[in-house]
């Protein structure tokens, strides 16, 4: 009987070291949004990695080549506007600034070049969110929140 105390004393032990281990990030919910819903800057915190499969399909059915020749691209934007980009996930390199402007623009600016507009929305799937970016021609570019 002695080594029950010890059994239940061990399993309390890895419980509470696994649950010091454990990372909560509270994401905030994103709703679907069409052309002309305000956009909330919590909506766009959060790590985002390119959806080649979407981004692909979006532009065919606008009438644009489905075929891409985008590399995977992780994009973090941060709440003091830094946006930063990393080709692994891993390691992010600042590229620039971000904003909103108006109800549904989000302005990119990269160190040292102009800004570049893109038209915001949001459209939900059984994954999470996806964040459609459309340029002034109308092409797509479609990021999957990181996970």
């Amino acid at each position: 009987m002695p080594k029950q105390p010890l059994t239940v004393f061990g399993y309390l032990l890895i419980a509470a070291m696994l649950g010091a281990c454990v990372t909560t990030t509270s994401t905030v919910v994103v709703p679907d949004t069409q052309p002309g819903d305000q956009i909330q800057v919590e909506y766009l915190l959060d790590k985002w990695c390119t959806n080649r499969d979407e981004t692909a399909e979006s532009n065919q059915a606008a009438g644009f080549s489905g075929l891409l020749n985008i590399s995977p691209v992780f994009w973090r934007f941060g709440p003091e506007g830094q946006w930063d980009a990393s080709t692994s996930g891993f390691v992010y390199q600042p590229l620039g600034s971000w904003k909103i402007v108006g109800l549904d623009n989000l302005e990119l600016s990269r160190n040292g070049r102009e800004p570049k507009s893109y038209q915001v929305r949001f459209k939900n799937n059984e994954e999470g969110p996806d964040l459609y970016l459309t340029d002034d021609k109308g092409q797509f570019t479609v990021l999957a929140r990181c996970k």
